[in-house]
């Protein structure tokens, strides 16, 4: 399977993305606590993305945990109890973490790069004080920027996060599963995207009608936290509920589509390279 070349890559069929979807949803009522908590871990580290220098080594790192991630699914789909600790295992794979971090570093690049060409220098003419208030949380300052250059923000971040989500949708696990290098796995991946289009754009309908009460309930937050209002606790405690299990269905869904598109069994039988084993140990 290691030697899977791009002309093999299976095209399968617009429904084998609602059977991706039901999958994930298997998988994770099969072990729903075990992983709502790495997922809530996975949403703790992903905070501190928006700490300085703390939050560029994150950023890097985020093919790391993903890997961690999708390697908890993988357990679950075994039979297996994954522990808190899967989350961290691919930091411990020294077959793995270079090319990953690397993974990491190269989409941060490209994430950087289209950002600032998207918005082309409109966050310079903003007040300072404006940006440092938005940085401690201050949710009164968004309401001082041009409404032009949040929605250029918001288009920006939205390509960024596109561009990224591409390159490492299918990465990410050749890397951690199949043991290849960064550069082949990008390669690999992106023709997998392209070559199964279809049921990953079903992936993606099927999510985004399941995210609209998830994104309701977060503008509610938002105009509660806003006004000042007393509803913003219990809405803060649906979203901080919600959005780890959203975040497992999409883990779930990536597993599922990899698994299916590009296999496991060489994983499954000979231990992968003791991918399989780290995690009792």
């Amino acid at each position: 399977m290691n030697d899977q070349s791009p002309q093999a890559i299976p095209k399968l069929p617009a429904a084998r993305g609602l059977a991706w979807v039901s999958g994930s949803w298997n998988l994770v009522r099969r072990q729903p606590l075990r992983l709502l908590l790495v997922s809530l871990f996975f949403q703790f580290f992903l905070g501190f993305s928006q700490a300085e220098l703390i939050g560029l080594l994150v950023i890097v790192c985020l093919p790391v945990l993903s890997a961690g991630m999708l390697h908890a699914f993988f357990l679950v789909e075994r039979g297996e109890k994954p522990m808190l600790t899967v989350l961290f295992l691919p930091f411990t794979a020294r077959h793995s973490i270079g090319q990953l971090l690397l993974l990491g570093a190269v989409v941060m690049v490209l994430g950087l790069l289209v950002v600032s060409l998207v918005l082309a220098g409109q966050v310079v003419d903003l007040d300072p004080q404006i940006l440092s208030r938005i940085e401690q949380g201050d949710l009164d300052a968004l309401q001082l920027i041009d409404p032009q250059v949040m929605q250029s923000a918001v288009m920006a971040m939205a390509i960024g996060a596109a561009v990224s989500g591409s390159i490492t949708y299918f990465a990410v696990p050749l890397i951690w599963f199949k043991k290849l290098g960064m550069g082949r796995s990008v390669v690999m991946g992106l023709k997998a995207l392209g070559r199964n289009w279809k049921p990953l754009l079903m992936i993606g309908i099927l999510l985004a009608i399941l995210a609209v009460p998830i994104v309701l309930l977060f503008g509610s937050f938002y105009l509660s936290a806003l006004d000042g209002g007393t509803a913003s606790s219990w809405l803060a405690f649906l979203l901080l509920l919600l959005g780890p299990i959203f975040q497992l269905l999409l883990f779930g869904t990536q597993y599922m589509a990899f698994r299916d598109i590009f296999g496991l069994d060489e994983v499954a039988t000979k231990g992968g390279n003791k991918v399989t084993g780290q995690l009792v140990a």
